[in-house]
Parts: structure tokens; C-alpha cells; sequence
């Protein structure tokens, strides 16, 4: 080839690479339809995996034209797809139409104006929890209980919830001389003991209020909104009254004697309670067991020339009452699962929890010692020893399974095996301790609850 032929043939080769798409270097804006060809191809591997049946066009096929009126693959896939959403429509009718049958008297504008409203009360246990909760001062001692990890705050006249980020969710008017209140997952119940009156509450607002015929001595909610009433009868010493969540009466027991405390079983299947009546001159104790469903005794303990003082459920199936010189840890059955003897001193302050029993004895009068036992659920010892504190103790609290005891202006803490006890200093005018868990608890005042961390805690 001549020189003059080769040059022709060099500049006829460029001009057809010049013409290629892919000569020279690709602009961005070139290799986007690759890209999305790439994906394009992803998303119909991803619909052939979910409908197996639909003919994907392959590579090779003649290119669809988009501008005919239809496409016979996608309107297949369409209809599918349609077929589907009409499906998943029916199923959420039938659900809907079936709530509303089996539920329709407690579908109630009301009921749906709680519900949003609990909702939105709820909503604000999410939030970060304050180390100082501020609330009313009360004129007269208030009641404090634990609720939804905030704090409910029970005085003379006024009820005030807070969140555990110290945000007021409710204040509403009472009016009791003795304050007194239980609390549960679900609802609180309020009353004054000794008193003609109850109310039961949730975060926002008062579902419930009733005057009684005879005084209310105590009280306990189950985690369903469930409670129970100790009051007094005009033919019986007391009654138990059993209230079912949407606050009627479903049933009623008579004692002959006076009804002294009363707890709910954390699966709020049991209740017991703990009565005393006088027998030639003596000292009769009854502890009854029941079963919540029914308002039925399902065991009947009596105890000779004894008084029972504060029961509580240590486990689902085992209730501890502590008498002033045993403490006895008994099955929903009636049976006796421990007796312990409490023979080196006197029981002045018990807690009971979810697997632990605590009972603080003080030794000698003189001395002002005290020791702390404290046992598992079945009665068995877990630890025995003395303390020393500045102050007679005047509250004892589980915080899991931690021991929290406040005398004077010092909190100590016991750790769940009781070898360690730390201490922190308080404002003598705290009334009470509720504990959080093993490792927070609130110091509640008469206008203020402060929050104490283990990090608040040191060596005694």
C-alpha cells in the first residue's frame, strides 16, 4: 500500500470511531442508561422470584414499543398486583368488621377519647427520666406510688401524675384526711383510709368514683385493672370487694374478723389477705387466698394466738406474711412452703418483692442495732447482717434485688448478696423511698422527689 492509500485509510478509520458511542471517554450523562438497565434487569429478577409464572422479556427479544396503547407483560403484572391489594383490603374489612362485633359496646366515643389520650401519656415514659420531679405541697402527709415509670402523688386535695421526666400528665380535686393509693401497670386507685371514698385513675384522667357505704381500709390493683376493696359490713366485721376493669362489683367475701392488708400476685391471678379477730381473751389471724377470676377463697390459713402484720407476694404462687415472731411463706394452695422464727429480736419494717422477703429486726432498744434478713422466695436465707445506722430506720424498699433502708438523713443500700453497704445523705423531711430498680430510686418529699443513681452511693 502506498503512502498516499495509507493515509486515506488511517482518516476513514478515524472518522468511524469518531461515530462509535462508546469512543473516547464516556460523559456521566453516557453511562447512566447503563446503569439503569443494570437495575432495570434487578427489579424483574426481584418480580420473577415473587410471581414465577410471568415471561420477563430476555435480552434478545424485539425491543417492547412503549408507545402501543398496552403492554401485554405489565398489564399482567398490574392486575396481580391489583388482585392483590383487593385481597389485602377484604382481610382488613373482616378483621375490622369482627373487632367491632365482638367489642361493639365498648366501642364508645369516649373509650376512643381515652385511648388516644393514654396513648399520648404514654408516650412520654420514652422520654429522658429527670432527677428532680416537682409537684404541690400537700397540707397533710401525702401517699406516693410508683406508675408507668413515673410518680403518683396522692394528697388532702389534689392528684398529680408525672412522668418519670417530671412532666404533669394529670392533676384532679379530692379529698381525703388520710391518703392512700395503689398502682399498676393499667390503673391507680386513690381513697382516704378510713374513709367513705375511692377513685380510680389512669395517666390522664379519672375513669371511676364511687362513694362507699362503709369505711375502705385498704386496697391493691391487678396488672388487668382488676382491684380489690377491704371495707368494713354491716353484718361481717369487713368485706372484700372484688371489682372487675371496667369498675363494677363482680363479687364480694365476708370476714369475721378485721381485714388488715391485702396484695395481688404479680400475674394478678391470686389475692390475699390478712385479718384478725379475738377468740377467748386471743389473738386469731386468718390469711384468705384467693382467686381473682371468681371473688372465691381458695385457701383459708388460720394462725393461733397470733397477729399477722404485712403480706405480699414473693413470687406468682407464694405469699409471705410476717408475724412478730415468725415469718411464714405459704402457696396459693394454703400449704406451708417455710416458717422462719424471728427469735433475736423484733420485726420493726418487711418488704416484700418479686423473690425477695426482708425483714429488719432491732436487736436491743438500748443499743439501737438492728439486723437485716432477708430471704428468697422460698424462705431460704440469702444473707443475715448487723447494721449500725445514725437513726431509727422508717422505710425499707426492693429496688430488684437491692435493699434500700433510710434512717435519718442517710439512705443505705445493700446489694443483692449483702456483703456491700453504701450510704448517701438525704433532707431529713424525705417521706418516702420508691425505688426504680437495682441501680435508681426516687426520694420523694413534701413538694419534690429527688433521683438517686448507684453513682450517688459510697462506702458507710
Amino acid at each position: 500500500m502506498t503512502g498516499k492509500s495509507r493515509a486515506i485509510t488511517e482518516v476513514l478509520a478515524m472518522a468511524t470511531d469518531t461515530q462509535r458511542p462508546d469512543a473516547g471517554r464516556t460523559p456521566p450523562r453516557q453511562r447512566r442508561p447503563r446503569r439503569m438497565g443494570i437495575a432495570a434487569r434487578a427489579v424483574q429478577n426481584g418480580v420473577r422470584r415473587l410471581f414465577g409464572r410471568l415471561p420477563l422479556p430476555e435480552e434478545d427479544r424485539e425491543p417492547i414499543d412503549f408507545s402501543a396503547p398496552s403492554v401485554p407483560y405489565y398489564d399482567d403484572l398490574a392486575r396481580r398486583f391489583h388482585l392483590a391489594q383487593i385481597i389485602l383490603y377484604l382481610v382488613l374489612f373482616v378483621f375490622v368488621v369482627t373487632a367491632v362485633l365482638s367489642s361493639r359496646e365498648r366501642i364508645t366515643y369516649a373509650n376512643l377519647y381515652y385511648l388516644v389520650k393514654d396513648i399520648n401519656a404514654a408516650s412520654h415514659i420514652a422520654e429522658d427520666a429527670a432527677n428532680r420531679l416537682d409537684y404541690p405541697a400537700s397540707v397533710t402527709t401525702p401517699a406516693f406510688v410508683r406508675y408507668r415509670g413515673g410518680l403518683v402523688v396522692v394528697g388532702s386535695q389534689e392528684v398529680t401524675v408525672l412522668s418519670g421526666s417530671g412532666r404533669q400528665t394529670l392533676t384532679a380535686q379530692v379529698n381525703y384526711a388520710t391518703p392512700a393509693a395503689d398502682a399498676s401497670e393499667k390503673y391507680f386507685i386513690t381513697y382516704g383510709r378510713g374513709e367513705n371514698s375511692f377513685s380510680v385513675f389512669n395517666a390522664f384522667t379519672q375513669i371511676h368514683s364511687e362513694e362507699t357505704e362503709f369505711p375502705v381500709y385498704g386496697a391493691a390493683v391487678a396488672d388487668d385493672g382488676s382491684f380489690i376493696l377491704l371495707t368494713r359490713s354491716a353484718d361481717y366485721t369487713s368485706r372484700v370487694m372484688f371489682y372487675d376493669r371496667d369498675c363494677s362489683v363482680r363479687a364480694s367475701y365476708y370476714l369475721t374478723g378485721y381485714a388488715l392488708s391485702v396484695a395481688v400476685s404479680p400475674s394478678g391471678d391470686f389475692a390475699a389477705v390478712t385479718s384478725v379477730e379475738e377468740a377467748d381473751g386471743k389473738f386469731r389471724s386468718k390469711i384468705n387466698i384467693f382467686r381473682m377470676s371468681g371473688g372465691i377463697a381458695n385457701e383459708t390459713v388460720t394462725v393461733e394466738n397470733a397477729l399477722a402484720g404485712v403480706c405480699g407476694f414473693a413470687a406468682a404462687d407464694r405469699v409471705a406474711v410476717a408475724f412478730p415472731d415468725r415469718l411464714t411463706v405459704l402457696r396459693t394452695d394454703g400449704s406451708v412452703q417455710a416458717e422462719i422464727p424471728l427469735e433475736d429480736g423484733t420485726p420493726t419494717l418487711c418488704a416484700i418483692s418479686a423473690g425477695r422477703i426482708a425483714i429488719l429486726m432491732q436487736k436491743s432498744k438500748n443499743t439501737g442495732n438492728y439486723a437485716v434478713k432477708v430471704f428468697d422466695k422460698n424462705g431460704k436465707s440469702v444473707y443475715n447482717r448487723d447494721v449500725a445506722p445514725d437513726a431509727e430506720p422508717t422505710a425499707i424498699a426492693f429496688g430488684g434485688n437491692v435493699l434500700y433502708i433510710r434512717a435519718g438523713s442517710y439512705l443505705y443500700r445493700f446489694s443483692g448478696d449483702g456483703r456491700a453497704v453504701t450510704s448517701t445523705r438525704i433532707s431529713r423531711d424525705m417521706l418516702a423511698i420508691l425505688p426504680d430498680s437495682d441501680s435508681s430510686l426516687l426520694v420523694c418529699g413534701s413538694a419534690f422527689a429527688s433521683r438517686y443513681y448507684t453513682r450517688d452511693f459510697s462506702d458507710h
